[in-house]
């Protein structure tokens, strides 16, 4: 039965422009346009809509893996529906939503919205998944208490997973504007968060680092956060809280395919805004982001052919 916060969507609206059936692909795709709690530019509601249709106008052999990824495709289940205002009951909407497409022994891929937004559907994977890792590419380290008297905020969301889940391990890779604050809290939290730095001395040594840190992850299930912004914004200018001295894509994908493994379950992408996106060009990196990843894992479980 359909999940009645779930919307709908048609086949020619569908990521990448097409609908695989549930049992022919080992993904998912679901839409979270949260957009309640931002601090600084809002829009992001619009980025499911926008990655979508950037996705439509990719080719779908993947660069980093070498897989046919049109023959693999993905499922989509539209949107979910969220309470208007209402930003609580908007987060229990997600948390539901993710907890049941969770059961179907799919991978995964939540377009958001807001950062916001990894919360609850964390929620539902450590209900779903025993000792759980997540591992978060961002520019913030959003592990602030409250943010301008609010406790349910992108800049909040790291804290609140860490009081609110059962989880493993948290690892945030490349927070490069985080307070005084932050930092307390990662040295309280010694051994169970770690933040790991991309700029200055630490650009080349970084994915080695990563690495290490999620080695002790290597048997448990994996949610993969991507906030956009931890990409530089001279390559993504379409995001809610732009961040210079950013990292390229190509590290990106480059750190992903070094820990993607059977165990990675779960995957968000975040803070496009696509209001303050010039010629789209965050949404096609975006779309572009999820398709390699979609293609590395479909590699690692030998779903697909090769290309050439």
């Amino acid at each position: 039965m359909r999940n009645i916060y779930l919307g709908s969507i048609s086949e020619s609206n569908a990521f990448l422009g097409f609908n695989k059936q549930l049992e022919e692909t080992p993904f998912i795709v679901v839409g979270a346009p949260l957009d309640m709690s931002t601090s600084y530019r809002g829009g992001c509601s619009r980025a499911p809509k926008a990655l979508r249709e950037a996705s439509k106008s990719l080719e779908l052999c993947t660069a980093f893996s070498n897989i046919d990824l049109e023959q693999v495709g993905f499922h989509d289940l539209g949107d979910i529906v969220l309470a208007p205002g209402d930003i609580l009951q908007s987060l229990a909407r997600i948390e539901n939503v993710i907890y049941e497409i969770l059961g179907y022994n799919k991978i995964v891929f939540i377009l958001g919205g807001e950062h916001t937004i990894t919360l609850p559907a964390f929620k539902a994977f450590s209900k779903r998944f025993q000792n759980p890792c997540l591992i978060v590419f961002d520019a913030h380290a959003d592990l602030r208490h409250e943010y301008l008297g609010s406790r349910y905020n992108h800049a909040t969301v790291i804290k609140r997973i860490s009081e609110e889940t059962q989880y493993k391990k948290i690892v945030v890779v490349g927070a490069r504007a985080i307070s005084r604050e932050e930092i307390e809290q990662v040295k309280s939290m010694y051994g169970r968060i770690s933040v790991i730095r991309v700029v200055g001395s630490a650009q080349n040594d970084f994915v080695e680092r990563l690495e290490r840190e999620v080695k002790v992850c290597e048997n448990s299930p994996k949610y993969l956060s991507i906030d956009i912004d931890f990409i530089d914004p001279s390559y993504a200018p379409g995001v809610q809280t732009p961040e210079p001295l950013g990292s390229t894509p190509t590290d990106l994908l480059n750190a992903i395919s070094r820990i993607v493994d059977e165990k990675l379950l779960a995957i968000d992408i975040v803070e496009i805004t696509p209001k303050y996106d010039p010629s789209e060009i965050t949404a096609f990196l975006g779309a572009k982001i999820v398709v390699e990843i979609a293609g590395i894992i479909a590699r690692r479980l030998k779903v697909g052919n090769g290309c050439w």
